[in-house]
């Protein structure tokens, strides 16, 4: 098997076979996905079509029925969150979860602070330097001594965004509709994140979203699921006219 960068064939993600049942509902039906080290790579569809659920199966939230999920060679379908973590996968939720009661910079801290009690040697003035500048970027230093749940929403998304970013190394970070309901600036703040941190430290990106426009200034491909299924892959050019995508959207 040839590697690139310790991922196999440049292939940062591979999942083959991925189901995920809840009930009679197959959420998740036999998926496969292969991401390269170094895309920004969105995930479209309808709602109801299985793409947090995918989300939540790549980062161990959820246990997969069925199939494989492999992250630069190594499968980590059977590992628990806080173990895939510490492979170098973050994620946001939808709805930000964050420790409210905690500040803005404790927030941040966390992930290297779990790193350091796995026996991890990053600096401590280091991890702390890391985590100013992670703030400075996403504009809430000044807000560094609030407590988390004073802030907005759009600012919790930035928060939660700042916080994967403390993840070392850093290889893959997943975002469940980053971009829904935030403040134009904010959002324009997430997008120079992103395109920033891919550029600069190579981090790949799976962006779950509705908003088209946002996506098509980042992403060069996307992948559309429907009812569970992968059913187009492709520059928004190519999916434009995909009679599947077409139907899944609009109906016969």
């Amino acid at each position: 098997m040839t590697e690139v960068d310790g991922t196999p064939n440049g292939w940062l993600l591979l999942t083959r076979g991925l189901t995920k049942r809840f009930g009679g509902l197959v959420a998740v039906d036999r998926l496969p996905l292969a991401i390269r080290a170094g895309e920004v790579r969105g995930l479209i569809g309808p709602n109801g079509s299985g793409k947090t659920t995918t989300v939540n199966l790549l980062s161990g939230l959820y246990r997969a029925d069925a199939g494989e999920i492999r992250l630069r060679g190594e499968r980590i379908d059977r590992l628990r969150p806080h173990e895939i973590t510490a492979r170098g996968v973050a994620r946001t939720f939808q709805t930000p979860k964050l420790f409210g009661n905690m500040t803005v910079l404790e927030n941040v801290l966390l992930p290297a602070l779990a790193e350091l009690d796995r026996g991890g040697h990053r600096p401590r003035p280091k991890i702390l330097e890391r985590a100013r500048a992670l703030l400075e970027f996403v504009t809430l230093d000044p807000q560094r001594h609030a407590m988390a749940k004073e802030l907005s929403g759009g600012q919790s998304m930035l928060l939660q965004i700042a916080r994967g970013l403390m993840v070392s190394p850093i290889h893959l970070f997943l975002m469940d509709e980053p971009f829904a309901g935030v403040h134009p600036t904010i959002k324009d703040t997430i997008m120079e994140t992103i395109l920033r941190m891919n550029q600069e430290e190579g981090v790949t990106f799976l962006i779950v979203s509705h908003e088209m426009a946002t996506l098509r200034r980042l992403c060069l491909r996307v992948s559309v699921m429907h009812e569970g299924q992968l059913i187009a892959e492709g520059s928004f050019e190519e999916i434009a006219n995909h009679a599947a995508v077409l139907e899944a959207y609009l109906g016969r």
